[in-house]
């Protein structure tokens, strides 16, 4: 019988193999740029102007794509693809073994195939050309028709596409959080499925805490861990909530960012509905799977007994019964 950790280190392989060679591959992406710059018409150090220099940056996009689509590449987002399924086969397996009468429901591998045919668009042509060469092509189109410095437009290239102490390349940056957002998108939207199907209230919020943590998803792993429905309303507007602050381990109140009204970090119009699925926001590694009632009672009795003579309980009760 698979358990719920055997699906966490699944979807943690997958999103580890899949960007370990991006570095490599914009590194890559760099070398061959420098290359075609040196065909440019400068006149004192700064680029010219002209139709030939425009022609140029056509054929360094058409490069990129070459370069970044390469036959391992391919291969990688192959891989990534299987995990999908791999995911599914231990989600049911998992589920299957606490409810041995659950049956998984069609809408389950219909879930699979668009989220499956969604990743490897981002991750290949579509999504590659709109994020990754359309943005390169910008730099350099914007740079030659303002007639910029051949030297300032290396240092840009180069801080764009490379990984550094302060922040990850350009490619880095789109194949982590397509990847980590569509593996565990999927994930969260087949627990909330089985959550539905076996009427759960109860819920636990896990995965594995990384220096990065959002604070909202600090408190939930530290002082939650489990949680009723009723309360999710509270939980987006950070009621209550404190985390331990990884710079200088204080315990703080968990931020609410104001543009949004949610704890920072969360997807702009998160509610009480969407947020079994979207969870902390783009790029959360974090799981919220349904437990029984009985497992709250016998693992977290504070957290039940809080609960349970709770006004917003009570309510929720009231009305769903």
């Amino acid at each position: 019988m698979a358990t719920f950790n055997n699906i966490l280190t699944r979807i943690d392989e997958a999103i580890t193999r899949f960007n370990k060679k991006i570095p490599a591959s914009q590194q890559s992406m760099l070398d061959s740029i420098n290359e075609e710059l040196r065909r440019l018409d400068l006149r004192d150090g700064n680029i010219k102007a002209t139709v030939a220099n425009l022609k140029i940056v056509a054929s360094i996009k058409n490069k990129l794509m070459k370069l970044i689509l390469t036959d391992d590449y391919m291969d990688e987002v192959k891989q990534f693809a299987q995990a999908f399924k791999d995911v599914s086969f231990l989600q049911q397996e998992y589920w299957q073994g606490i409810e041995s009468k659950w049956k998984p429901r069609s809408i389950l591998k219909e879930i699979r195939t668009q989220a499956i045919g969604d990743t490897v668009a981002k991750l290949t042509d579509a999504g590659i050309g709109v994020n990754i060469a359309d943005n390169i092509a910008g730099i350099l189109q914007t740079n030659i028709t303002a007639g910029g410095s051949y030297k300032a437009l290396e240092n840009q290239l180069r801080e764009s596409l490379t990984d550094t102490q302060r922040s990850d390349g350009l490619l880095t940056r789109y194949a982590k959080q397509i990847s980590t957002d569509s593996i565990n998108t999927y994930s969260r939207n087949y627990n909330q499925i089985v959550a539905s199907d076996l009427g759960y209230e109860w819920f636990a919020y896990q995965g594995s805490e990384i220096k990065t943590s959002r604070p909202f998803c600090q408190s939930m792993v530290e002082e939650r861990r489990y949680f009723h429905i009723s309360e999710v309303p509270d939980l987006l507007a950070a009621k209550d909530m404190y985390y331990t602050d990884n710079i200088d381990g204080k315990r703080k109140k968990v931020p609410i960012y104001d543009k949004t009204g949610l704890p920072q970090g969360m997807i702009d119009g998160t509610d009480p509905a969407n947020f079994f699925i979207r969870a902390g926001g783009y790029q959360c590694g974090h799981v919220i799977r349904g437990v029984s009632e009985f497992l709250v009672k016998t693992q977290s009795p504070e957290t039940y007994n809080r609960v349970i003579n709770s006004a917003k309980y009570k309510a929720w009760k009231k009305v769903n019964g």
